[in-house]
Formats: structure tokens, C-alpha cells, sequence
């Protein structure tokens, strides 16, 4: 995962696969506080992808590490998910909205990740 150009790819045996656009949190980068509405910096396990009312999928992101929150890294509930169904015809990417997530622009684009994530248990996240 690329912050700067927003693009998250998913890669196997040091191959890129395929790529998203993404959008990020409207708080910008390097989450360390809970609420401050960051995207983590950092590699983290992805977890087992989840039904969400409100994104329809949602994979969750392991932040903060335990290491970080040794350091007083706060928060939680982060992840890669989609559109939010309360704004069905919300699918842009072209700005940060999350509260701190990292969201792709479509619900096919989730699905065709969370995919990927339970076939390939217990693979990581690198954002940077």
C-alpha cells in the first residue's frame, strides 16, 4: 500500500498481482491516536474478512501492533473496505473520507480482495 500515490496492490511470491485505487483517512496518515482519523503506517495481519452493514465487507487491519501500543498507540477498528452503503451512489476514490480505513471505490473491488485475503490466510499489510 503506496499513501502517496493511493494505490494498494496485492502481490504474491514478490509479484504484483493487481492494483487499487484507494482513498484514505481524511485525517491523513500515521495513525497513533484513537479518533484522529489517520491511516496507520506500518506492516500488520489482515484479518479474517467480515459481513459490515454498513461497507458489506470489511477486512481488518491488526493496528496497533503490539509493539505500538506498548509505545501508546491507541485506536482500533481499521480496515480495507469499500463504498459505505449509505451513500450507494458514493464510489469515488478521488478524496480521503475514511475515519482512518483505507477504502477501494467499489463493492466488486472489495469482494475480489476479501478473496484473495481467505484464500491466502494470515498475509499482511504494508502500508506506507
Amino acid at each position: 500500500m503506496e499513501t502517496s500515490r493511493h494505490l494498494l496492490w496485492i502481490c504474491q511470491d514478490g509479484r504484483d498481482i493487481i492494483k487499487f485505487r484507494v482513498s484514505l483517512g481524511r485525517g491523513g496518515i500515521n495513525k497513533t491516536t484513537r479518533g484522529d482519523d489517520k491511516t496507520p503506517l506500518g506492516k500488520y495481519h489482515l484479518g479474517y474478512p467480515r459481513s459490515s452493514a454498513r461497507f458489506g465487507t470489511f477486512i481488518p487491519i491488526e493496528y496497533p501492533t503490539p509493539v505500538q501500543r506498548a509505545e501508546g498507540y491507541s485506536g482500533g477498528d481499521v480496515g480495507v473496505h469499500g463504498p459505505s452503503h449509505m451513500y450507494t451512489w458514493f464510489e469515488n476514490i478521488d478524496f480521503d473520507w475514511t475515519l482512518g480505513c483505507i477504502a477501494v471505490g467499489s463493492g466488486h473491488e472489495i469482494s475480489e480482495i476479501a478473496k484473495w485475503v481467505k484464500k491466502h490466510h494470515g498475509c499482511r499489510i504494508i502500508i506506507r
